[in-house]
């Protein structure tokens, strides 16, 4: 049912002029990653993934599409099909983890018809966008105080202002009771999820915890601290690469324009995971991002592969490094 859902939303972005990309092994097995399908209009990138229980999420996955967006400055696109009581209503808006999600119909609705939702539904029960200035305009036009509003609706005169202000939502009923008095639904606001604003920051302290990290992954940190740049392990899986990199220096200088650099990694393999260079060779092309592979300096780099997009490092080359000064020139070189 996943794989007909994802294919219905492919179908559905391309109509609406989208972008979408995909990797071959989403149609042959299951899905872990924290995206099922990457979609980009004009500067604009989405990472969409289906959720069968928007109550029983994968805190990793979770985790991985807040990180994965902050890097990428991208936004997550989540569809989900029920919670642990019943299928999700259409043109509704959950919050979950700080994140929303939707059904397909929604989806369907936004893209074809450009109907939005307005209801936004939160744990303990769901509130209603509301255009302040008709709701006030139109009252006033009937004639009908906030005091008189306040006593039909059962609320105060304080909580009619803050309605009318848009400093506080009304619940589904009472929205629906002032619609109802009003006689107009016009003024239910209608709420753009492309326009989403998504606020994540990756902790530091929880950047990669090093008990975690085979030998390699500690070798290759311990580089990466003596180079002094960043790093951000995936070790769960659900990004389909092992690590971001990015620099240590906030600045706007051009140097440093070449970060966040994404990295798979093999080492006790004897041969490179080509679901992580297709995955690496899609985000350089999504993102314009450099990419590169890290491997140990005992596998074998086939021929074929020395002219692949992706540069492919051995360890010790990295163990040549001095300073950030140098990755960039290195990373710069072997892009070319």
């Amino acid at each position: 049912m996943i794989n007909n859902i994802i294919q219905r939303i492919d179908d559905l972005l391309k109509k609406a002029n989208f972008e979408t990309f995909v990797l071959d092994s989403f149609s042959t097995k299951k899905n872990t990653f924290c995206f099922d399908l990457l979609v980009k209009i004009a500067n604009m990138v989405f990472s969409v993934k289906v959720f069968p229980n928007i109550d029983n999420l994968n805190p990793d996955v979770i985790n991985d599409i807040k990180s994965l967006s902050a890097l990428l400055k991208s936004k997550p696109l989540l569809i989900g099909i029920r919670n642990r009581y019943q299928k999700l209503e259409d043109n509704t808006i959950y919050i979950r983890e700080d994140l929303p999600f939707i059904t397909l119909k929604t989806l369907e609705n936004i893209l074809d018809q450009d109907s939005y939702p307005y209801i936004l539904a939160r744990r303990g029960g769901g509130v209603i966008y509301i255009k302040g200035d008709l709701m006030k305009t139109i009252r006033e036009n009937l004639l009908i105080s906030r005091k008189k509003l306040s006593e039909i609706l059962g609320v105060t005169k304080r909580t009619v202002c803050a309605y009318e202000n848009e400093s506080m939502r009304p619940s589904e009923s009472i929205a629906n009771k002032i619609a109802q008095i009003l006689d107009c639904s016009d003024i239910f606001k209608r709420i753009n999820l492309f326009e989403w604003n998504f606020k994540f920051d990756i902790d530091n302290e929880e950047m990669h915890q090093e008990d975690e990290l085979n030998p390699f992954e500690y070798h290759l940190q311990e580089i990466l601290n003596d180079i002094g740049i960043s790093s951000y392990w995936y070790k769960k899986g659900t990004i389909p690469f092992k690590l971001s990199i990015y620099s240590k220096i906030v600045t706007k200088d051009a140097e440093h324009t070449i970060f966040p650099v994404f990295s798979g990694i093999s080492d006790e393999e004897k041969k490179l995971n080509e679901l992580n260079l297709r995955c690496l060779s899609l985000f350089k092309e999504l993102f314009n991002k450099n990419t590169l592979f890290i491997v140990n300096n005992d596998i074998r780099i086939p021929d074929s592969l020395k002219t692949n997009k992706i540069p492919i490092l051995k360890i010790k080359t990295l163990e040549e490094v001095d300073d950030e000064e140098e990755f960039i020139d290195l990373i710069q070189e072997s892009g070319k």
